[in-house]
Order: structure tokens, then C-alpha cells, then sequence
């Protein structure tokens, strides 16, 4: 079938043809526009907003770090700094700024337009930096900076630098206070608020002069809510299941209902598989499939869904391996200690080595923390009171990490039953395997020789070494010689003989007759544990002594009860340092910790964060626009048992997630508050990579619902949750719409808006073939009257009942005949109709 262009609007569907495809482009793009305009004036406005609510000193800082010292450290300090000085200027501290150079002060603290800077970035006299004017919001950072004073926070890093200790007032950051149940706000005139967070959203609200917006409709609260949990729409069935429910507790009921679906774990558990940068390829070039890796993600879905305390899962995933339980589950969360990226011919052991821990080390301050670690891996952080020392403490907790691909997802009996079946195999085949161990022993042998050649000699002495003499930096380099032994040049066999090819098949082919009394193999994991030898110490390159770092916590909450000395449990075959770390982590005072989860779960309920920089909660990150809500939510949550799915009910139950998209004041109150940070309406939001692809395969009845298993091919009807996911080749339509890639923690999506997007669902073969198979299932099901099917395959699209004029349009469209006694449609254009559904914004938008 031709493929033909069509408008997005479905009012004009008669006039199809007089559209062109750059017109049903900028259609998409307007509103994907639009959606990127109303992100980058959240982006920007948030701090301002933000920095009004904060304390005024506090305020100025972070307005410093924020605003200020980027734009000198990287547009200023080359020319003007310590080791060169132009015009004898220097602009790296205040006092400095303050005297000046050959022209006079730099600045004149409450006076910008008297501040030779201003004039400078305005290329007004001098014309600074030279390379390119700063941009006008820029400048008018420079301008609100000295209009308050010219605050300049003291050089936090150098006090650290020769103190070794914490300067006064780093631990004032709100992110290190103890968490503390704040008063829940009381207005008795307050008619609006459901539950407290209503009513901290309320108070934020009327001190501003604004109301909420209505609650939204029963079918947009139905369709926002399926995709909200489930990541799915809802049937028409189940929209008008709800829509025609009176009861009272309708709405908490489908909340119940949509919390205790598998499916729910399988939308949720995606978001944290962002977060943590998973991907089933290795990266790199080679980019390696990890066919066992699966199984890390399956343990991710079942948590959620299983609403695993968030205490027990961090425990699970940074020390699974040292849970002293028989449970299978527990080594396949421990591979989130292998989701790192691998270079299988990488000759640098020492060097790969290092980098895979340092990158453990600055995820995991990511993930759980929300603290930018890896800039203290070179040195103290230059904004935030983290030491790098505090660096490497947090990494020692990982040194003894030894990567495993050995191990079984089975408990101890289903080993034993294995090995005891797997005895009675091979004494049935010892002759045939000597047989077979001898014809490959020299091609190994060889191979074991020319692969540990290409080290250097000091990562070849490891790998001589016997294994109970190493410690675990050298066991580490052994590995990864022994994994180039079997991945490179194609295995140790890849040049065999002849003759001892033809002798090799004969005898596995002998062997093969056996396969019937052979045991099916245990579940291979990706997985890691503690190297049961000495561990090698931790310790600071190029510092002036080699002094080893002991695991540790944060020296800024050192004086809090969170912050005491690590204690290790006694293990048998494990050192207990990551079972420590994950205890700190998950304790119930942990300030970081419980305020990041919780934040990032109301991220993707509201579109963003109460702090919208999820991943950072330093002083580089926005300050959050609720505080007292974000604290009392997070002490709830953890009077909750950690549950995250008492957190969903809480916020889904609210009257604040519950409101309409659309405000009869909206005009008047984003020009107050144009970032939206006052919660005033709910935020329109496009589906993300795979709620699009899932959506149209479940509306077009192709989505097959098994869960779990191995990952599949692309062209498969499976959630995309289970297509398989390469670093460097990602799936074409997946990564068009912003999929992470795994490469690094992603604690949002970018929503990017791009021509690629708009013809991959115009003239994409995935779409079109989508709108046909949903054009077959309409076709099939007999409707006694046009107009049925109709409003069914806009129920089913857009969650909605159309209008007279939208069913009108659409029955003149894919009319084929209207005469009085038989109305009749033309298959052709009915596949076009449901391509423009899929096409339409009412498809790709949640309002």
C-alpha cells in the first residue's frame, strides 16, 4: 500500500490530501516545541523561584555557585587568575575584584552599572571574555549578583585543603540537615486539600494569591493514571469501568487495583534501570551482548512489584553476594556491580581496572546519595564539602570486588540435585571428554600463552600467580586477562587443524548421545563478589605518601549519628564492606538517601522533582521548591517501611496530581510563575520512548504480556523493557524519542524535539505497520454502525469519546459508500485514519 501524507488535526480529515508532509511536521513540532519551551523556562526559572524561599544568605551562595563562579572558572580565570594576569586583573576572589587592575575595581558591591565587569561583558568599553559575548541572562546574573552585594563564599575547597577537615557552614546545606516531620500547614478555609501534601501545596499557593486548578475529568484522570503506573493506556472497557463507577472509593480502588499489577513493575522498574545505567551490551567498540544480564532486570521488576522495602533493595543490589541467605535473587541484584562499561581488548588491565571502579564509586553516589562523587575523585570537591579523601573512602568500600560468571541462580538444593545427575553423565563420558581435553589442550595452551603475552609484565606476573597468593587487584587483573583468553580472535579454537576439527565434531557428536541423561544447565548470572583474599589497598594517586584509605562515611555528617565508623559484619568467605555501606545507605536517618528516593518518585509522577536535579542535591542542584513537603513525605516513607508503593497512593490520592492541565487563570499565573514550581496545575507531558511503542502495540492487540525472560529482537511484540539493549546501537525508534543508552546514570530523560521524530511516525515502517494491524482489528469486529467503530478506535488512542464534528470528519473520511441502505468503508483509508491517531498530540501527550 502507498504510503500517503495526512493532516494531525482530526477535524479536517476530509481534506487529507491538500496536506503536505512539511505541514504534519510542523504540527508535531509545535506542540514538541512547546513542550521544550515549557522545560527550559522550568530549568531556568526554578532557581530564582527556589532561591526565594531560601535564607538570604544561603540564597547568595547558591546564586555564587550557580551563576557566578562557572562563568569565571571558564570564561575568566585563564587570562585573570593566579598564573596569568592581563592588565594586572585577577578575578578569582573577591578581595581581588575588589582592587582591581591598571583601569580600577572590577566591582562596586550594590552598584552594577558602576562596575567595570558589567561594562566589559556588555562590550560596552573593554569587550570581555573575547572569544564571545555572554548571553543577556548571563550578564544579568552578574548584574543581580553585585546589585545584592557581590557575596563571594569563602574558598571552601582551600580551607579543606589545609585544614583536611570540613569548613564552617558546610553542614548547614539543606541536603545534610536531620531529617525532621515538619507541622502539616491548617487553613480552615481550606476546601481544596485531600491529604497533607495538598495542604503544603495549598499553603505555598495562597501565599502567592493563586488557587488550584480543577480536578480533571474522570477520563483523562484514567488514562494519566495507567500510564502513570503501568505505563500503558487504559482499554475503553476500563475507561468506562471507571467513568461509571459511583462509589465513593472508585478512584482509591483502581489506584489498589493499578499498584498490584505486574505491569507496574515492569513501567516502574525502567526508571531505575535509567538511573543506573543499565544496558545488556558492554560498550565500547565491540559493544558485546551480556545474554545473561536479564536477570538483574527481572530482579528489578520483582522488587517493584513485590513493593520491596527501599532499605532491602539497596542492601540487595551493593551487597547481595553477602546476604547470608540461600536465595538465587540476591546474586542477581548484586549485578548492578556489573552494569559498567568493558573494553574486552583492552591491553591497559591496570587503567581499565580503575576506571571500572571509579565509575562504581561515582554512580553509586549518584544513585543513592545524590551527590556528584567523581568530583572528588582529583581533588576536594570545589562546591560541595565533600573531600577526596571522603572519595576513596567510599571506594574502598568496593576494592575487593571481584567480577563473577561463574555462579548459578540456584539454591543450594537445586545445585546438589544438578550434581548429583551431573556425576552419573560424566562417568557415562570420561573417555570421550579425555579424548576431547586432549586434541584442545595445545590450541588452549597456545592461546593462554599469546593472550597473557600482550599484557604488560607486571599484569602478566598476576596472572601467573597462584590464586590463593594474589590479593584482589591482582586477582582483578587476572580476570581480565582470562576474559580476553575466551572473547578475543574468536576463542582458543578459532584456528584449529583440519584433522583436528574432524576428530573434535566426531567426538562431540559420540558425546551428544548422552544428552539425555545430561542435566538441563543451571541459570547463569552476571554477577560479582568479594575476592576471598587480601584485599589490595585504597589508596590517592600521586599523593604524597601511599598511606592506604580505610572504608568510610562522609566526613560532613560525621557529627550526626549517621555518620559514625563503618562496622563490619563477620563473613565467612566476604570482607562485609559493601554489607556496611548498604546499612549506611538504607539507615532511616540517612539524610541523603530517603530524601532521593522519595524525590525521584515524585519526579515522575509530576514530571520533575521537588529538587529537579534528581541526581544532584549539592550545591551545583537546584534547591527544592517544597522543602517542608519533601521532608515530611521522606519521614513518612520511612515510617511507611520504606514502601514505594504507600508513597504512589499517597501522591496519586492527592488532590494536587489530580488537577486538570488546564487552568482558567493560566495566563495571569505563569507570568507569576512561569516554571510552574507552585503545583497550580498538572504538567503536560509526552509519552516517553517506550510508552509510545507499548501503547501502539497494545491498542493494535499485537502486545504480548509474558513477563520477564530473556531479552528479544526489536521486531518482537514485547514490551520494550525487554528488547535488548545495546550501548552504541540502540533500538532505531527507541532511541529517536530519547531512550537512555546506558552509558551513564540518567536521573531525567531529555525530551528533545526533532524532524527525525516526526517522519519516523509518519512514514515509519513501525507506525504504519502499527496502524494497520489496528485498522485489521477494527475491520474484524462486526459494529453493527459506523460511528461505533469509530468512537472505539478513538477510545482506544486517545482514552476519549470524540466530538460530533471529529466522528463526522472521520466517517466522511474512510467512507467508501454512504448510501441510505449500506454504509460501507474503504480498508486503505481506514488505515490512514489510525495512522493519523498515532500521529495526533491527544496520542503522544498525557494531559
Amino acid at each position: 500500500m502507498m504510503k500517503r501524507t495526512f493532516p494531525l488535526n482530526p477535524s479536517r480529515l476530509g481534506a487529507m490530501n491538500g496536506y503536505t508532509i512539511s505541514m504534519c511536521l510542523n504540527r508535531i513540532r509545535s506542540k514538541y516545541v512547546s513542550a521544550c519551551v515549557v522545560a527550559i523556562v522550568v530549568s531556568g526559572g526554578l532557581a530564582s523561584a527556589a532561591s526565594a524561599e531560601a535564607p538570604p544568605a544561603q540564597a547568595a551562595a547558591t546564586h555564587f555557585e550557580q551563576h557566578i563562579r562557572p562563568v569565571l572558572v571558564t570564561k575568566c580565570l585563564k587570562c585573570h587568575g593566579e598564573k596569568k594576569r592581563e592588565g594586572m586583573l585577577r578575578l578569582d576572589s573577591r578581595a581581588a575584584m575588589l582592587k582591581g587592575g591598571e583601569s580600577g575595581p572590577s566591582i562596586v558591591p550594590g552598584k552594577p552599572a558602576e562596575s567595570l565587569i558589567v561594562e566589559a561583558l556588555k562590550y560596552e568599553s573593554f569587550e570581555m571574555p573575547p572569544t564571545g559575548q555572554l548571553s543577556e541572562q548571563e550578564i544579568a546574573e552578574f548584574e543581580q549578583w553585585i546589585a545584592a552585594g557581590a557575596v563571594w563564599p569563602e574558598n571552601l575547597a582551600a580551607l579543606r585543603e589545609d585544614s583536611g577537615l570540613i569548613a564552617p557552614g558546610d553542614r548547614e546545606w539543606w541536603a545534610f540537615q536531620p531529617l525532621k516531620k515538619p507541622e502539616v500547614p491548617r487553613d480552615d478555609s481550606d476546601n481544596w486539600s485531600r491529604n497533607e501534601i495538598d495542604r503544603f501545596v495549598q499553603a505555598r499557593l495562597s501565599s502567592h494569591g493563586m488557587q488550584a486548578a480543577p480536578t480533571a475529568d474522570r477520563d483523562t484522570l484514567v488514562r494519566r493514571l495507567y500510564f502513570d503506573l503501568l505505563g500503558l493506556p487504559p482499554t475503553p472497557e476500563e475507561i468506562n469501568a471507571f467513568v461509571n463507577d459511583a462509589a465513593p472509593d472508585a478512584w482509591e480502588k483502581l489506584i489498589d487495583r493499578l499498584l498490584d499489577d505486574n505491569r507496574y513493575g515492569e513501567h516502574w522498574a525502567r526508571y531505575w534501570l535509567d538511573i543506573v545505567r543499565f544496558a545488556e551490551s558492554d560498550g565500547w567498540n565491540q559493544d558485546a551482548f551480556r545474554p545473561h544480564l536479564w536477570r538483574y532486570r527481572d530482579y528489578v521488576v520483582n522488587a517493584f512489584n513485590n513493593d520491596k522495602p527501599y532499605s532491602e533493595f539497596v542492601r540487595q543490589q551493593l551487597a547481595g553476594d553477602e546476604i547470608p541467605e540461600d536465595n538465587p535473587e540476591h546474586l542477581a541484584a548484586a549485578g548492578y556491580l556489573r552494569l559498567g562499561i568493558y573494553e574486552y581488548n583492552q591491553r591497559d588491565a591496570r587503567g581499565h581496572w580503575n576506571d571500572i571502579m571509579n565509575e562504581m564509586t561515582d554512580v553509586t553516589g549518584d544513585v543513592f546519595l545524590g551527590l556528584g562523587m567523581g568530583c572528588a575523585r582529583c581533588h576536594d570537591h570545589k562546591f560541595d564539602p565533600l573531600l577526596q579523601v571522603d572519595y576513596f573512602k567510599l571506594r574502598a568500600f568496593f576494592e575487593p570486588i571481584s567480577w563473577r560468571d561463574d555462579l548459578v541462580g540456584a539454591t543450594q538444593a537445586e545445585q546438589a540435585a544438578y550434581q548429583e545427575k551431573l556425576v552419573v553423565w560424566e562417568a557415562a563420558t570420561k573417555e570421550i571428554r579425555e579424548q576431547i581435553d586432549a586434541i584442545v589442550k595445545p590450541y588452549h595452551d597456545r592461546k593462554w600463552k599469546s593472550t597473557a603475552d600482550k599484557f604488560p609484565l607486571d599484569i602478566q606476573a598476576c596472572f601467573y600467580k597462584p590464586v590463593d597468593q594474589r590479593t584482589s587487584w591482582e586477582n582483578q587483573m587476572a580476570y581480565l586477562v582470562t576474559r580476553q583468553f575466551y572473547e578475543e580472535g574468536g576463542g582458543p579454537l578459532s584456528g584449529i587443524k583440519k584433522e583436528d576439527k574432524e576428530k573434535y565434531d566426531a567426538l562431540n557428536k559420540e558425546l551428544a548421545a548422552f544428552d539425555n541423561i545430561k542435566p538441563n544447565p543451571l541459570p547463569q548470572l552476571t554477577t560479582a563478589t568479594d575476592f576471598q583474599g587480601v584485599p589490595a589497598p585504597t589508596t590517592i594517586p600521586d599523593a604524597s605518601d601511599e598511606t592506604a584509605i580505610e572504608p568510610g562515611f562522609l566526613a560532613v555528617l560525621s557529627e550526626q549519628p549517621v555518620g559514625v565508623a563503618p562496622s563490619f559484619p563477620e563473613l565467612q568467605a566476604s570482607t562485609g564492606r559493601r554489607t556496611a555501606l548498604a546499612e549506611w545507605i538504607g539507615r532511616p536517618d540517612n539524610p541523603l538517601t530517603t530524601r532521593v528516593i522519595v524525590n525521584r518518585i515524585w519526579q515522575e509522577h509530576f514530571g520533575q522533582g521537588i529538587v529537579s536535579t534528581a541526581n544532584d542535591f549539592g550545591h551545583l542542584g537546584q534547591l527544592p521548591t517544597h522543602p517542608e513537603l519533601l521532608d515530611w513525605l521522606t519521614v513518612a516513607f520511612v515510617e511507611d517501611a520504606w514502601s514505594i508503593k504507600r508513597l504512589h497512593k499517597r501522591i496519586l490520592m492527592s488532590a494536587t496530581w489530580q488537577q486538570s492541565a488546564h487552568h482558567p487563570q493560566a495566563d495571569e499565573y505563569q507570568q507569576q510563575d512561569p516554571a510552574e514550581t507552585l503545583l497550580w496545575r498538572s504538567r503536560v507531558r509526552r509519552l516517553k520512548a517506550e510508552q509510545i511503542r507499548d501503547a501502539m502495540l497494545a491498542i493494535s492487540g499485537e502486545l504480548q504480556t509474558t513477563i520477564g525472560g530473556p531479552s528479544v529482537d526489536a521486531k518482537t511484540p514485547r514490551r520494550a523493557l525487554y528488547v535488548k539493549s545495546f550501548r552504541n546501537t540502540p533500538d532505531t525508534f527507541l532511541a529517536a524519542f530519547d531512550v537512555a543508552n546506558g552509558l551513564k546514570s540518567v536521573a531525567q530523560r531529555n525530551s528533545t524535539t526533532t524532524p527525525t521524530q516526526s517522519l519516523m511516525m509518519i512514514n515509519g515502517d513501525y507506525t504504519l505497520g502499527r496502524a494497520q494491524k489496528l485498522a485489521e482489528q477494527l475491520a474484524k469486529n462486526e459494529f453493527a454502525m459506523p460511528d461505533a467503530m469509530l468512537t472505539h478506535a478513538f477510545r482506544l488512542t486517545w482514552g476519549r469519546a470524540p466530538s460530533d464534528g471529529e466522528l463526522s470528519s472521520a466517517r466522511r473520511f474512510i467512507a467508501a459508500s454512504s448510501a441510505e441502505d449500506q454504509w460501507t468503508f474503504d480498508q486503505d483509508r481506514l488505515v490512514d485514519f489510525c495512522h493519523v491517531l498515532f500521529n495526533s498530540n491527544e496520542f503522544l501527550y498525557v494531559d
